[in-house]
């Protein structure tokens, strides 16, 4: 199974550290005084038990690592291979690419249910909110004239669980990426200009004609325009119905990328804002808090390399969240305190860690042992922090998936209280009540998705629960060479403050 494009670090060509580091209270034994504070109950660490989501019958079912997998309930979403071989298969969508018909599912109480398609075919979800709505696109049994493969479309199944079609901009394929609880659908659809410079793995969908971020709301699909070039293509949206992504700013190659100049933009409900770059020509915003703080990557100048940011900056540019002496850095998720994730560098560019930022300074969360890189992809609230690690190199085969808390770093493996033959191999999403979504290994090599609900007081009386606290003696500890210096102020803004009165890997 392909997952879907979103799910990785690519080349990781990050550079430059960040002048100051980060101290948070709690996190660490080297608490400072400039972070949250977090209650010692708080600070146990809890076994989970392991849920094979499965499959219809093929061998694969996986969650792309840039999706919203399980909502604040514990209701997941995924897809799954069938055990129909796609007759189609030549002329499938290039955001499929399994040879095996996938199909939708939503997960909830130990219960799949199969979603359904527009006209059969293959689909897949992609993010799913709080009242069980769940978007994601399916193949509508026609063929795009233009390029001769399967036609997909943007979809939205209710929490009735039935099927709409969100059309398009009026060419030939769309897919909604994220969902609000309000139940605003941003995504991406091609119009009916021809655009010779569409790469879909880099600006937008594959197809012959442009592609364009939309917001769908009230029946009605909102094209939310570009920056100027010819395409643009959406992240994230927040509660407040705020959109990010990425978008051309004209329609001029650069000799060190072969793309056009594309930018992160940032939708503020009446239209995009280009938030610029850190010096070079290619940069992306992954995600939006419910501040309307934005993080995602920028190339620096010459385009060599790329570091994570965050924005808005007092100046109101984006900052540079910077690396762990490295060449780059990348992020992948922030909370509503403005704390990130992902990854960064470490001097000598043979290492990747995994990184949490905030208060202006970066913390490495260190490596399982054994492992060479890993990688945050999602945090919650309470800064626990999960992701994967790799063995053998950086752009290699996941290893382990990792949950990090309170300042110590876990094999997800060893926390599970009914071992299967499964091997996690990636965590993916974590909510509010420390639930994983994540991808495992079967013995066979085949991919499963998995679901990890913790032995805790949110969710009692669970048979087969060990609910004892896991001794930290149990974790596997990081590498981290040290606690790092205390940060100064932080270089972050809250824009809202006034109305109120943060490769490798693949």
């Amino acid at each position: 199974m392909k997952p879907t494009l979103r799910s990785g670090m690519g080349a990781m060509a990050f550079s430059a550290v960040l002048p100051a580091t980060l101290a948070l209270a709690g996190l660490t034994g080297h608490a400072q005084s400039n972070g949250p504070a977090t209650p010692d109950h708080a600070r146990s660490h809890h076994h989970y038990q392991l849920i094979d989501l499965g499959t219809f019958g093929g061998p694969n079912s996986s969650l792309p690592g840039s999706i919203e997998s399980i909502n604040p309930s514990g209701t997941v979403t995924g897809c799954a291979d069938t055990s129909v071989l796609d007759p189609d298969f030549a002329i499938q969508n290039p955001y499929f690419g399994d040879p095996y018909i996938e199909r939708s599912y939503i997960w909830t109480d130990g219960h799949r249910t199969a979603l359904p398609a527009l006209r059969g075919g293959n689909t897949c979800p992609q993010w799913i909110n709080g009242n069980r709505s769940i978007v994601g696109f399916s193949e509508n049994g026609q063929i795009d004239p233009l390029t001769g493969t399967k036609e997909i479309r943007a979809v939205v199944w209710d929490p009735e669980r039935r099927i709409h079609d969100l059309g398009t901009l009026g060419g030939n394929g769309s897919v909604a990426w994220t969902i609000n609880d309000a139940g605003q659908i941003a995504g991406d659809s091609m119009n009916d200009i021809p655009d010779d410079l569409n790469d879909w793995e880099d600006i937008g969908m594959p197809g012959a004609t442009q592609t364009h971020a939309f917001l769908w709301q009230n029946g009605v699909m909102h094209d939310l325009g570009t920056l100027g070039g010819p395409d643009s293509d959406t992240y994230a949206i927040n509660e407040r119905g705020q959109v990010v992504g990425l978008s051309t700013i004209n329609s001029i190659p650069n000799p060190g990328t072969g793309l056009p100049t594309i930018d992160p933009f940032f939708w503020d409900g009446r239209k995009m804002i280009d938030l610029g770059s850190l010096g070079g020509t290619y940069g992306v915003a992954v995600a939006v808090n419910n501040r309307g703080q934005v993080t995602g990557y920028s190339n620096r100048a010459g385009d060599d390399f790329h570091h994570a940011f965050l924005w808005p900056g007092r100046d109101g540019k984006i900052v540079d969240l910077g690396t762990l002496g490295g060449s780059g850095s990348e992020a992948k998720a922030v909370n509503d305190s403005g704390y990130v994730t992902g990854a960064a560098r470490l001097p000598g560019n043979t290492k990747v860690h995994a990184v949490l930022w905030g208060n202006g300074g970066i913390l490495d969360l260190g490596v399982i042992p054994g492992d060479l890189c890993d990688e945050g992809m999602s945090l919650n609230s309470r800064l626990q922090v999960v992701g994967y690690s790799n063995q053998v190199s950086c752009g290699g085969p996941h290893a382990h998936g990792f949950l990090w808390e309170h300042g110590v770093l876990f094999d997800l493996n060893r926390l599970i209280v009914n071992p299967s033959a499964l091997q996690v191999i990636e965590g993916v999403f974590i909510n509010e009540r420390g639930e994983i979504t994540g991808n495992a290994v079967t013995p066979e090599g085949n991919i499963h998705a998995v679901l990890l609900i913790p032995c805790d007081e949110f969710h009692p009386n669970r048979d087969g629960c060990d609910y004892r606290d896991v001794d930290e003696s149990e974790a596997v500890l990081s590498d981290v060479a040290g606690p790092p210096p205390s940060s100064g102020a932080s270089a972050l803004h809250d824009r809202h403050a006034a109305s109120k009165k943060m490769p490798g890997l693949d």
